[in-house]
């Protein structure tokens, strides 16, 4: 593990980010674990149509075209548009490990793959 600064005053340790330096071959394999299970999800329609964020072809850009769109639709139409934001940005740091494999398994991702991914969070907080 690596501290990698954030932002903010860089004597608080809140301010840093801790990196796992993995080699090629783990990267690599963490890459087909994600597309299997991405291609899984897709395949039984697990994720709503309207997530961007970690799929193909979407990104922040696409939710915010479709974001501006949606109002500019309702503002022409005369119709009321109330927004709320909030800041998710370390919500997966805040995920409960033993919560995500119950959903792996509940979405039927498969047995090798669950264990594969129970063993990367063993231990980790």
């Amino acid at each position: 593990m690596v501290p990698i600064y954030k932002k903010g005053d860089k004597q608080q340790p809140a301010n840093y980010r801790p990196v796992s330096l993995t080699s090629i071959t783990c990267k690599v394999l963490e890459h087909i674990i994600d597309s299997s299970v991405m291609q899984h999800f897709d395949l039984h329609h697990v994720l709503n149509d309207a997530q961007h964020g970690f799929r193909n072809i979407r990104s922040c850009e696409t939710q915010l075209l479709v974001t501006v769109h949606d109002i500019a639709k309702n503002l022409a139409l005369g119709v009321q548009v109330d927004e709320i934001l909030l800041d998710v940005s370390q919500a997966f740091d805040k995920v409960p490990h033993q919560r995500l494999l119950h959903k792996l398994q509940y979405y039927r991702v498969g047995n090798r793959t669950l264990k594969w991914i129970q063993s990367v969070l063993t231990d980790r907080n």
